[in-house]
């Protein structure tokens, strides 16, 4: 099985010699990478619907490997015991969903020491979250697929200080290591604060306070192109 280049920086952050879940797992294959690429890992294969679950099933039956990786079906970290794992993935899902799946079960998440997370969306509010609840972020990476170009993150234990707003919505190592494609995910943020600064200037009662941090925000992205 090949990931695509989304899922391959996912696995490509995940430690060796790890006990870990792979929540959300959709159809199993980032979960039987794992487990391939590193035998001495446990691997948890858990997803909130039946459907996921049954995927995930056939696809490790097809490689042989139902007696390596458990299938579970659950809410988030509620398919773990405490202690089960130590590294979770999460990938696919909204900001703000995947900091609601880790605040969920607070006994499970204690005893996580490493997080992988791949966020569709609410990025700023992700990477906030992690710093107010003593994670800090240790790499990230950029990945493109279908024209589309992802975040990555993975987060380990331990207080940091809250990077700038700036660096919350680029990410705090990507804006460090300027990989290859910091150049369009810039862009794209741009793109994403023109139109909304569009729309608060055509609005019937302009917030011109909010219009000048749009302004100074887009300034910024444009000062690392």
């Amino acid at each position: 099985m090949i990931l695509d280049d989304r899922l391959e920086a996912v696995a490509g952050f995940v430690p060796a010699d790890c006990k870990v879940a792979d929540i959300g797992t959709d159809h199993g294959y980032l979960a039987m990478e794992l487990y391939k690429r590193d035998k001495r890992r446990t691997v948890i294969a858990a997803d909130k619907n039946a459907g996921p679950c049954q995927a995930a099933s056939h696809t490790l039956a097809e490689a042989g490997l139902t007696e390596c990786i458990q299938v579970r079906q659950g809410d988030g970290l509620k398919a773990l015991a405490v202690g089960e794992a130590d590294t979770v993935c999460i990938a696919g899902m909204g900001g703000k969903l995947i900091s609601d799946i880790l605040s969920a079960e607070p006994e499970v998440l204690a005893g996580l020491s490493c997080l992988v997370l791949q966020p569709q969306n609410a990025y700023s509010l992700l990477r906030r979250w992690l710093y107010e609840h003593n994670w800090h972020i240790v790499d990230e990476a950029l990945a493109q697929v279908d024209g589309r170009v992802y975040q990555i993150i993975k987060a380990e234990r331990g207080q940091a200080e809250i990077p700038s707003e700036l660096a919350l919505k680029l990410g705090p190592v990507l804006l460090e290591k300027r990989p290859e494609l910091f150049a369009k995910h810039v862009e794209n943020n741009l793109i994403s604060c023109h139109k909304v600064l569009t729309g608060l200037q055509k609005s019937a009662e302009p917030d011109r306070g909010r219009i000048q941090q749009m302004e100074a925000e887009i300034a910024e992205l444009e000062g690392l192109l």
